[in-house]
Parts: C-alpha cells; structure tokens; sequence
C-alpha cells in the first residue's frame, strides 16, 4: 500500500491518476494529475503526461473535493518537477473528468509523436493560465 505524501524517486514510483500540486500567485494551490506514463521507448522514465485540474485552493483536496472536477490542459513534463524541493504526491484519483484512459496527449506520447513538453518553471504559468481561463468562461 502506498503512503502519502511522498517524493517518488523515478517515474516507476508514479501511477496514472497520482496527483501533486504547484503553488499559485496570491498563495493558492492548483491540482495537477499524472495522465500518462510510458515504460519503454523514448521518454520512458524521464516524461510523463500531466493535467491541470480545474482547482484553485489554499488547502489541498481532500475526500471528494476532485470528484468531477475537469482536466482543464494537458502536457508532457519531465520528471524533474518532482527533484527535491520542488513537487510531492499527495494522493491518487480515478475521479477527474475524462477518465485518463481517454487522454489524447498520452496516447500520442505512447506512439512517439513529438510533443512540446512543459519546462518544470513554466507549469505555474500554465496552470494560472488555464484556470483564468476556465473561470473566465464558466462565469459567462
């Protein structure tokens, strides 16, 4: 059984649906989840597919706070986000809508189609990026 919160020490520690987050301007947290991996091949054990989860929270998600909550972007990141210091797993969920059996970035990703990849540095933007996004359209 796995014990969290933890730092996985290569991409064979993660499972699709592990989830970790990244601190936000104004001191909240978004949600990301771990879409994709892959165990051969280039990019095997050093990428992985991630999602920005429609969350924007000071607290962490717990129980079912993610239970239908929207992948809002995916991407390919590399494992570096997790070096020391930088993200933790603190959890697992098969509740975020879709399923991540239906991730279009992890089946190109799994077939070797190159894809931009997400530089560890740039994932706070993004995720502040797609969540602006999100409120922005579903308060119109």
């Amino acid at each position: 059984m796995r014990r969290y919160p933890f730092v996985p020490a290569s991409t064979a520690d993660l499972q699709t649906g592990d989830l970790w987050t990244v601190p936000l301007k104004g001191g909240d947290l978004a949600v990301l989840q771990v879409r994709g991996l892959k165990t051969s091949g280039a990019g095997a054990y050093t990428h992985l597919v991630a999602a920005v989860v429609d969350w924007r929270s000071p607290n962490l998600p717990v129980g079912y706070d993610l239970r239908g909550r929207r992948v809002l972007i995916e991407g390919v990141v590399r494992f570096e986000v997790f070096a020391p210091g930088r993200a933790e797993v603190f959890g697992n969920s098969d509740q975020i809508v879709p399923p991540c059996a239906w991730s279009e970035v992890t089946r190109e990703f799994d077939a070797g189609t190159r894809s931009e990849v997400w530089a560890w540095k740039s994932i706070r933007r993004r995720a502040e990026q797609a969540l602006t996004e999100a409120s922005r359209t579903s308060t119109h």
